[in-house]
């Protein structure tokens, strides 16, 4: 995994994980500020403390609504993860600072036993910031930092005899939970980074399993799964499709001559213009060597008109790849014989509709190469015939 791959992963774990425990870390917070102000509202002017509380519920609404709305409009752009991480973290840098803001105003206003309440309150909530914010750094230092350091500040400018000792404990606090900080997202970065190479390594396993090495286009295997739901879907809805059987011409002869690398850069460059020749609802596969199969789905219901469909969208695709290819520094033609099979009338299983849209392909080999044919049973009996004799 790629260092830029890894950090778009841990991003968005972070975010994800951030977005999670934002409301009830919210929700408390705002329920210990309520407390606050009942409890001390006879220490700090009224209107001082009021407008605190007033600052705080806007602040942390607004942090629910934000928190909301990401979470129902998932993004996997990297640039807005570390956007929404940019608005989430100073949301909670402005929420710890209104925390920091009435530590100061508790030590200015209050006395020992209230100034007690409120450092009590803070470590609480910065105690409960490391668990729930430690996935990101810079969201739990901050939140440490803003509303905690403040409360100590004013603890050591005060200078009573109790006040000193506990800015000190508080200190001593802080740094103990930063080095929990740096422990706990460790643990969590590796988990993060565990699960993304988990993931990862099942995406290559499937990839491996389902599509074809070289060209990345659907095998076989997931060609003949695509063929019977497309079968099924085609008796129940009434739409026809085609299976259309395309084989390079003279193929061997560009490996023979030119090697097998020459060989392979054609076949990747053929499967690129059989993806540009077909709609984004059509199937095409690498069956291997120079065989590739095109599914079209959708036809029309009318045998006529979904014919001539599949005659306009071959006859575009012989141009396609007709047109001369760019190998390294030859400049080579390549031509391709295919051949149609319709659903239903050509068979009613993938295994009939691949051997007869092979059978068709051999026709069109027959006919002098880089043409169509379109199945028709008397071929398979010709064929049986020359295999006879």
């Amino acid at each position: 995994m790629s260092l830029e791959n890894n950090n778009v992963a841990i991003q968005s774990a972070q975010l994800t994980h951030l977005l999670a425990v934002s409301a009830r870390t919210v929700f408390a917070s705002c329920l210990l500020a309520i407390v606050l102000v009942v409890m001390q509202g006879d220490e700090i002017p009224r209107q001082i403390l009021l407008g605190w509380l007033w600052i705080m519920l806007a602040v942390s609404a607004t942090r629910i609504l934000v928190t909301r709305f990401h979470a129902k409009h998932h993004t996997d752009d990297p640039h807005e993860i570390r956007r929404r991480l940019t608005m989430f973290r100073s949301g909670l840098i402005l929420s710890s600072m209104i925390w920091g803001a009435v530590g100061l105003l508790m030590i200015r206003y209050g006395q020992l036993e209230q100034q007690l309440f409120v450092s009590y309150l803070i470590a609480g909530l910065s105690a409960g910031s490391i668990v729930s914010y430690s996935i990101d750094r810079i969201s739990a230092m901050t939140y440490i930092a803003f509303a905690v350091l403040p409360t100590l500040l004013g603890f050591a400018v005060l200078g009573h005899s109790i006040s000193v000792p506990m800015a000190i404990a508080g200190i001593v606090y802080v740094i103990f939970s930063i080095f929990s900080i740096q422990s706990f997202y460790r643990n969590l970065l590796e988990s993060v980074l565990l699960r993304q190479q988990a993931t990862e390594r099942e995406e290559e396993i499937k990839r491996l399993a389902f599509y074809d090495a070289l060209t990345n286009l659907p095998n076989r295997r997931l060609l003949m799964d695509r063929l019977h739901h497309a079968l099924v879907l085609s008796r129940r809805s009434g739409k026809r499709g085609a299976l259309l059987f395309l084989d390079l011409d003279h193929f061997k002869m560009l490996n023979d001559t030119l090697g097998h690398d020459m060989g392979d850069l054609l076949l990747k460059q053929v499967a690129e213009r059989l993806k540009l020749s077909v709609r984004e609802s059509d199937t095409v596969a690498r069956l291997g060597g120079d065989e590739f199969v095109v599914m079209l789905e959708d036809l029309n219901e009318e045998q006529l008109a979904a014919t001539k469909q599949v005659e306009h969208i071959t006859s575009q695709m012989i141009a396609r790849l007709n047109a001369p290819y760019q190998l390294n520094q030859f400049e080579y033609i390549s031509t391709p014989s295919i051949g149609i099979a319709m659903f239903g009338d050509h068979g009613e299983s993938h295994e009939d509709l691949l051997k007869h849209a092979d059978i068709a392909m051999y026709q069109a080999k027959k006919a002098g190469r880089n043409t169509i044919r379109m199945f028709d049973f008397k071929m398979r009996d010709t064929l049986h015939l020359e295999r006879e004799h």
